[in-house]
Parts: structure tokens; C-alpha cells; sequence
């Protein structure tokens, strides 16, 4: 399998519903629009480190880039975003009897979300979500922003342009 090669930053505004904001795979995500240099794999969560974040521009906000697939996951959660695109679900599948959250989870972070809806879509910009409603095994997260500036190559801040909080 050849390596991808790794694509130079050409987004500095994410927006919702912008072509600017459509990216061919995960990998593109992370190198074209947060200037990451990653190379041929990339999981559905950066940065992949526990505990790790990105930090924004207004006090005390930190981020995460989450990239879920709506379709075929073969894990035990399904996400799924709402019809409005407000809200993101993520629901365990089958007979799961425990929770994903647990003592580590750190929920006050803002997730940067990209969902790809098939094997043959691109991923696209659905917007910056918090964590909502938390029930057992079905967690809601809630959009509050639809347009954000990356600043640095690679990304070092992250700023709201919409903040919806």
C-alpha cells in the first residue's frame, strides 16, 4: 500500500455547508485544514492522545477534531446527527451493559466534528458541538457553532465565529 502523501494547509475558516469545508478522507482533514503533516492513517479522533486537546482562543476552551462515520461502523456506537443538524447522537448498539463514560472522560471539550454519511462520500464540516444530555449508553452532543478560524500551520488556536453558547 503507498503512502498518502501529506497535503499543505489551505483552510484557515471551517463553515458549515461551505465546498471549502468537504474533504476527500479523515487524513485531508487533519493536514489541509489544522496543517497536521499526517501521513497514511489517522483515527476518528485528534489528537489521538489521551488527555490531549487543542487549545482556543477564548479562556479555557479546548478541542477536539472528532471525524465519525454515519454508516457501518463496526464498533458498538452508532452516531447519528439529527435532521435540523443540531444535535449529534451517539447510541451503543445490541446488548451493552456499560457506559463509555467513565472517571477519564473529559467532556467539557468542544468537539470539531466532520461526518462522512457513506463508503463514497466525502467528510463535511457539521460544526463545533458540547456535550449535552448524557443518558446510559446514549449520549447527545449539541452544535454551537456552525463557523470557526483555525489559526497556525499547524493549527495552535481555535476561535468561534458564531458562538452560540
Amino acid at each position: 500500500m503507498a503512502k498518502l502523501e501529506v497535503l499543505p494547509k489551505r483552510v484557515d475558516v471551517l463553515e458549515v455547508n461551505s465546498p471549502e469545508s468537504v474533504f476527500r478522507i479523515n487524513i485531508d482533514i487533519l493536514n489541509e485544514a489544522f496543517g497536521v503533516g499526517r501521513g497514511m492513517y489517522a483515527k476518528a479522533v485528534y489528537p489521538d492522545k489521551k488527555n490531549s486537546d487543542i487549545p482556543g482562543t477564548k479562556r479555557g476552551d479546548r478541542y477536539i477534531i472528532w471525524m465519525p462515520k454515519l454508516y457501518g461502523n463496526t464498533s458498538e456506537w452508532k452516531n447519528v446527527v439529527s435532521e435540523d443538524g443540531t444535535e449529534i447522537y451517539e447510541v451503543a448498539e445490541g446488548s451493552r451493559n456499560e457506559d463509555w463514560i467513565d472517571e477519564d472522560s473529559d467532556l467539557d471539550v468542544l468537539r470539531l466534528v466532520f461526518v462522512k454519511d457513506s463508503a463514497q462520500s466525502p467528510y463535511r464540516f457539521v460544526g463545533v458541538f458540547k456535550s449535552g444530555k448524557m443518558e446510559f449508553c446514549k449520549h447527545t452532543y449539541c452544535k454551537i457553532a456552525s463557523k470557526v478560524k483555525i489559526i497556525g500551520n499547524p493549527v495552535t488556536k481555535i476561535e468561534l465565529l458564531d458562538d452560540n453558547r
